[in-house]
């Protein structure tokens, strides 16, 4: 039996008779793992606080081969992030996160990785008055540790030029009109190959540039600053882009998309 003590990220928490909880945790050290916590639905336990989402834990479980459930031995509190909770926009946010590396296939080898992603990502996200680009700085770097990140270089269907010469760091698309992001592509569609696709979704220009310059940089303190409508068309390009990729729709996305463009 293998004991393994790390720390680790609630993604998803399952009741488990009367008064235990299944937790799927993404750990530091070996991607994702599911385990009983004794006491997950009891105050008395001391043990309830441990189970909420999204909190931060120092496990130290035993796992033996072929079996889907760890043992949980122990169960240290670190960090608790109570807006994540307290706040509805930050609780979508944060469970839209959650349901994206719950699709992920993540080797031990790539754990901290990710696992320093969703951290730092949460530690943001708890802070912040609005999660709109932090959601896409997460995705964009998500994108980046999956080996996935969309072609913006040169239009993938008919390999043509998509950027005029740059003035310093800032892009300029060689055309005025909407181009696309093909998700079974991996990257843009140029004005003249536009298609109707379940698959494709528009960019105007400004949104492509931003999106460019972001890719590059992945920082929040670009030189071009998006606007309401450059996140809006970025936020539904992907969602199409991981859609495609883990082939599902993700429920956490709708009620996100609802609540962040109501207005």
């Amino acid at each position: 039996m293998k004991v393994i003590e790390t720390d680790g990220i609630v993604l998803k928490t399952m009741d488990f008779k009367e008064k235990d909880s299944i937790l799927t945790f993404l750990t530091r050290e070996v991607g994702k793992r599911a385990g009983v916590l004794h006491g997950g639905k009891s105050v008395r336990s001391g043990n309830a606080a441990k189970a909420e989402l999204f909190v931060l834990n120092h496990f130290e479980f035993s796992e033996k081969p072929n079996t889907e459930l760890v043992r949980i031995r122990k169960c240290e509190l670190m960090e608790s992030y109570p807006s994540l909770r307290q706040n509805f926009s930050k609780f979508l946010n944060a469970s839209y996160f959650s349901e994206l590396l719950l699709q992920c296939e993540i080797p031990s080898v790539d754990s901290q990785d990710y696992f320093d992603l969703l951290k730092n990502t949460m530690s943001l996200l708890s802070e912040a008055q609005t999660g709109t680009e932090i959601k896409l700085n997460f995705e964009m770097r998500l994108l980046k540790l999956l080996g996935i990140p969309p072609n913006l270089d040169n239009c993938l269907q008919c390999g043509g030029e998509l950027w005029e010469g740059e003035s310093g760091r800032n892009p300029s698309p060689k055309f005025s009109v909407p181009y696309q992001l093909d998700a079974n592509l991996g990257g843009i569609r140029c004005p003249k190959c536009c298609i109707r696709s379940p698959y494709s979704t528009s960019l105007h220009p400004g949104s492509l540039a931003f999106f460019r310059v972001r890719q590059k940089t992945l920082q929040s303190e670009s030189v071009i600053r998006p606007t309401q409508n450059n996140l809006k068309e970025l936020d539904q390009a992907l969602y199409v882009y991981f859609r495609h990729f883990f082939g599902r729709n993700l429920k956490s996305h709708r009620i996100l998309k609802d609540n962040s463009w109501k207005n």
